[in-house]
């Protein structure tokens, strides 16, 4: 089993180094024994990071060997080309350590703003990784696209990782899934989505990876809170945490079990924070995060988890997660110590 988390941005203006407490996180990460962390991407957010592959040039930089991803990066939104050369370039600076996870987004602004189309974002997402693949796999080649066209060139540098750096592509759509099993390499599910449609959309992945002849690749996201008092995460820590994430998730709900979801608590239904969290996070003690695990492995056969310690707040604020420093970096050891053995 592989483990990974969401690095939270956590930014001090005063100190020299304003991103140091988010770089700490990822060192903790790496010794305690995390596969991959990862960083989110949104433009006019002052909680999320507009140029999340510059920052993770700096955080391979400062690990040796735990990798750097996004999670997400909203691919259609740029240019694929200049995407595969900055990748490529962190690629050789980490020697082969990154992974790119991307998705469409859900916000119309990010795409007027930058010269994108939100009505077409599939489709520019479907050109984009054909583009990706191409100029990292083929030298003096060209493109001609309904959205992107080039003459004969060749990326540099060229990625360490053969054939290319890892794409992971996320969505719950099912064109969104099969898109996944036809351009990349891995399938992010989550983190809002409940275990049902977590497993149809598996269903979904495995068909179209059937038809493709290649294994279903896929990585279970979960926003997290894990403490060695169950109780105090219980009555204190998860309803004030499920509150943030459902301003949140009424951003970007586009799913009909979510919509759902959502149209119970506006009629008045008593939801409890309990039973929105049963389906959709890790939380507790360790000893409840590990059976959460096996559940999900139990149900789904997953086998790379991904941990949001903290995170999936509304990002209108310059921190866009729960917890501060030493709230996070407990978790980050909390998990690396009593859960990643479980699975060893």
């Amino acid at each position: 089993m592989k483990f990974s988390l969401s690095l939270p941005l956590l930014k001090d203006r005063a100190h020299r180094d304003p991103y140091h407490e988010t770089y700490a996180l990822a060192q903790i990460a790496e010794e305690c024994g995390f596969d991959t962390v990862t960083i989110g991407h949104h433009h006019f957010m002052p909680g999320n990071l507009a140029d999340p592959l510059t920052f993770l040039a700096t955080v391979a930089a400062r690990t040796s060997t735990v990798r750097v991803g996004t999670g997400i990066f909203q691919l259609p939104i740029h240019n694929p080309v200049r995407v595969a050369e900055q990748v490529a370039t962190i690629d050789e600076m980490s020697g082969g350590r990154i992974s790119l996870g991307v998705g469409l987004g859900w916000w119309p602004l990010e795409y007027d703003v930058m010269g994108s189309d939100f009505a077409t974002r599939g489709a520019r997402m479907e050109e984009a990784l054909t583009i990706m693949k191409l100029v990292w796999t083929q030298e003096q080649t060209s493109f001609d696209g309904r959205f992107w066209s080039f003459p004969d060139l060749t990326v540099h540098p060229r990625p360490v990782q053969s054939p290319h750096p890892p794409l992971w592509v996320a969505g719950v759509a099912d064109t969104a899934v099969d898109r996944a099993a036809r351009l990349g390499d891995a399938w992010i599910c989550g983190p809002v989505q409940s275990l049902a449609k977590a497993r149809s959309c598996l269903e979904v992945y495995r068909t179209a990876c059937a038809r493709e002849g290649r294994a279903p690749e896929w990585i279970l996201r979960r926003y997290a809170w894990v403490g060695a008092d169950r109780r105090q995460v219980m009555d204190e820590v998860l309803p004030a945490y499920v509150d943030g994430l459902m301003v949140h998730w009424r951003e970007s709900a586009e799913d009909a079990e979510e919509q759902a979801l959502f149209a119970r608590i506006d009629a008045g239904d008593d939801v409890s924070a309990d039973e929105i969290a049963a389906d959709r996070l890790l939380y507790g003690a360790p000893d409840d995060v590990v059976a959460q695990i096996e559940r999900y492995r139990m149900l789904t056969g997953c086998d790379h988890v991904h941990a949001a310690f903290g995170a999936g707040l509304p990002a209108d604020t310059g921190q866009a997660s729960l917890g501060e420093f030493a709230d996070i970096a407990e978790m980050i050891r909390l998990f690396g110590r009593e859960v990643v053995p479980a699975f060893g």
